[in-house]
């Protein structure tokens, strides 16, 4: 009897064995497959210092009056320079504020009524804030803020020399070509006021193209 219990034991431990053995190669070739992780995708981030230079092409329009007549003086010239600026980006919108300074000789000489004009204008610079929406690396921002410029006027009693504050808007486009370096285009509208003279009174705004590269720090 004792034979039979201990050989009726080792038969249901044998079977049992032979039941979890089976289970978990089920188990096994039931198992799904393994999935792929997949690489971390790398998204821009415009934040930091960047400085860079610039050229373009800058449309200097000068309004003039006097007492015997009115009209306007228009001269263009290439324009170039340097900027600098700093950027914060939070989520897709980016913030900054951005400084320039640029050379360009726009003059011209005309007559106005029936007297005579003139109007040059030399160095130029800007302080502005700048506000942007990205699309990873390719952003679209417009601008704003201070500008200053020197200017000479003048009509056929009296010529004029000064340093002129006004204020400028703009838009622009930018990408970045690769973590450090970036390309833009930018159009800004500036306006100097009025300069009086003797004989005249100028009412002195500009138009600036240009495009320019940064790098990134």
């Amino acid at each position: 009897m004792t034979k039979f219990f201990l050989k009726a034991a080792a038969g249901c431990v044998a079977l049992a064995t032979i039941a979890g053995t089976a289970q978990a190669a089920d188990m096994y070739r039931k198992a799904p497959p393994a999935t792929p992780v997949a690489a971390p995708v790398s998204v821009y981030n415009w934040t930091g210092f960047y400085a860079g230079a610039h050229l373009g092409g800058e449309w200097l329009s000068n309004k003039v009056d006097t007492a015997v007549g009115s009209g306007r003086l228009s001269p263009g010239t290439v324009y170039g320079g340097l900027q600098a600026g700093y950027n914060f980006q939070t989520g897709p919108w980016v913030l900054g504020v951005e400084g320039d300074v640029g050379y360009g000789r726009a003059a011209k000489t005309g007559p106005i009524g029936l007297t005579a004009a003139r109007v040059e204008k030399d160095w130029s610079g800007t302080v502005r804030a700048r506000a942007g929406y990205a699309f990873d690396r390719f952003m679209v921002y417009g601008t704003g803020g201070l500008a200053v410029a020197s200017f000479k006027t003048q009509d056929t009693v009296s010529s004029k020399t000064s340093t002129r504050a006004g204020w400028t808007l703009g838009a622009g486009a930018e990408y970045a070509v690769t973590q450090n370096i970036s390309v833009k285009g930018e159009y800004l509208y500036a306006d100097y006021g009025k300069v009086n003279n003797a004989a005249s009174s100028h009412s002195l705004t500009d138009h600036v193209a240009r495009v320019g590269v940064n790098y990134k720090f």
